[in-house]
């Protein structure tokens, strides 16, 4: 069958976009590190203001999020949907079209955060015309997905697109909830409604994306059939059913009913069913096929990620607890955590997702495969450095709040003695931004001078 160059043009087009922010959120954010030990760094003169921690921090949080998971997660949604229903991306010049509106997006939201225009709301700083941006993107990516699903030419809809239409249902109510009305209520019900947004577009968007990446993947790198259809889809139903439920849990001991606190934790809880589920159909799998991980970093990307999932997921319960949560939140233990899922987890199934796609879509093999295992192992081995070192530290630093030590001298002395573990934590962000950068050099190498394939298989639908 004859290649769908609209398919791959658009596909393309969210990948190439989301190397760039990847590469500068992860910059931005290594420059974050390095103020928990130099706080005057990159601060000069009158500049110095828009180079401050309170106007990189969400750069780099909005930069990793709706510039390189979310634009990656669309590219990768692009091409999945093509090749699960035989059928090419509907309205492929619409899709380009989308992909220039959302970096002309990322572009002015770097331009409102620099210049210091923002909500103060965690992970919902952008202004209101913003937001309504965002919604517009988001409905020009359900319309082209839900298009390509209806003109499908395959009857079955694999486990994958049921996680990818409920993703794209879920995100535009998330996003409206979380970011319009609370501007016009306070307090309490104000923290109340941005958590349900903070902690739900990480379970409702980017876990169930990348879960749908997980299960596409899986048979394709193995070779071997899904282990269980019907595990995959009791773990999509109770995702969707326990996860909406999970945002009072980060205001646990706060100024909140104790039933609300304790209706934040159950659900939190019963969310090992979903992950169970996925790890089940993992290792299940994975069956008779674990030699494979040896020679197919694609596949060791992924199988890192699904075990990455599984600590998130175990973190997450245990710190929504009401005595641990007295202990690690307003720690660094809590920006240990909140890595896991977006770089370990669901950055880590997106590389596999990259490293299968690119060569289908190019015809030419990756460069270097010696590039890829250092994208790996650096991606890998600095994450673990940056996460411990802000686990350990926030269980030191929480355990000396609770002495009373958040006080005077003594904080100033519990910043000092956490300073190592923010130069490891530093180190390892080191790593991370190295690791990205060889595998954008790598992926750019491929496009230009990579070998050609055999047998060139061009086209998506098969």
């Amino acid at each position: 069958m004859a290649a769908d160059t609209g398919t791959i043009r658009a596909v393309k087009y969210f990948y190439y976009s989301s190397f760039i922010w990847l590469l500068i959120g992860m910059l931005v954010g290594l420059i974050v590190a390095i103020k928990y030990i130099a706080p005057d760094f990159l601060v000069w003169g009158p500049l110095g203001k828009f180079l401050s921690y309170g106007r990189i921090r969400p750069i780099h949080t909005n930069g990793v999020l709706f510039g390189w998971l979310s634009m990656a997660y669309v590219g990768g949604i692009f091409y999945v949907l093509p090749s699960l229903t035989r059928t090419p991306l509907s309205n492929p010049r619409l899709a380009v079209a989308t992909g220039v509106l959302w970096n002309i997006f990322m572009v002015l939201a770097v331009v409102v955060l620099l210049l210091g225009y923002t909500t103060s709301i965690e992970y919902a700083e952008l202004p209101l015309f913003m937001d309504v941006y965002v919604v517009i993107l988001v409905a020009l990516v359900i319309f082209i997905s839900f298009r390509t699903i209806v003109n499908r030419n395959e009857k079955k809809l694999y486990v994958s697109i049921w996680y990818i239409m409920g993703s794209l249902l879920w995100l535009p109510l998330l996003y409206i909830v979380g970011n319009l009305p609370y501007r016009w209520i306070g307090g309490v019900p104000q923290a109340n409604m941005a958590w349900f947004y903070g902690h739900n577009v990480i379970g409702l968007w980017f876990t169930t994306v990348g879960v749908g990446f997980i299960y596409f993947l899986l048979p394709k790198l193995t070779k071997n059939p899904l282990y269980s259809h019907k595990l995959s889809l009791i773990g999509f139903w109770t995702i969707a059913t326990f996860y909406v439920w999970n945002g009072p849990h980060h205001l646990q001991n706060g100024p909140i009913p104790l039933w609300l606190m304790k209706a934040g934790v159950i659900p939190s809880v019963l969310l090992i069913i979903p992950v169970w589920t996925v790890l089940a159909n993992v290792f299940g799998t994975m069956k008779g096929k674990w030699h494979v991980v040896a020679d197919s970093i694609p596949l060791k990307f992924m199988i890192v990620g699904a075990i990455f999932y599984l600590i998130t997921c175990l973190q997450g319960p245990f710190q929504s607890l009401m005595g641990p949560s007295a202990i690690l939140k307003f720690t660094n233990w809590v920006i240990g955590h909140a890595h896991m899922p977006l770089f370990g987890a669901f950055s880590f199934v997106v590389f596999a997702l990259m490293y299968y796609s690119l060569p289908k879509m190019t015809g030419k093999q990756i460069y270097s495969t010696s590039l890829m295992n250092w994208h790996f192992w650096l991606s890998t081995v600095g994450f673990l450095l940056f996460a411990f070192s802000m686990w350990v530290a926030g269980v030191l630093q929480g355990f000396a709040w609770a002495e009373g030590k958040q006080y005077g001298m003594q904080f100033v002395e519990v910043i000092l003695a956490l300073r190592p573990f923010s130069m490891i934590r530093a180190i390892g962000g080191g790593m991370m931004f190295i690791g990205q950068f060889i595998f954008v050099y790598n992926a750019i190498r491929s496009v230009r001078d990579g070998k050609p394939i055999p047998q060139q298989p061009t086209a998506l639908i098969k």
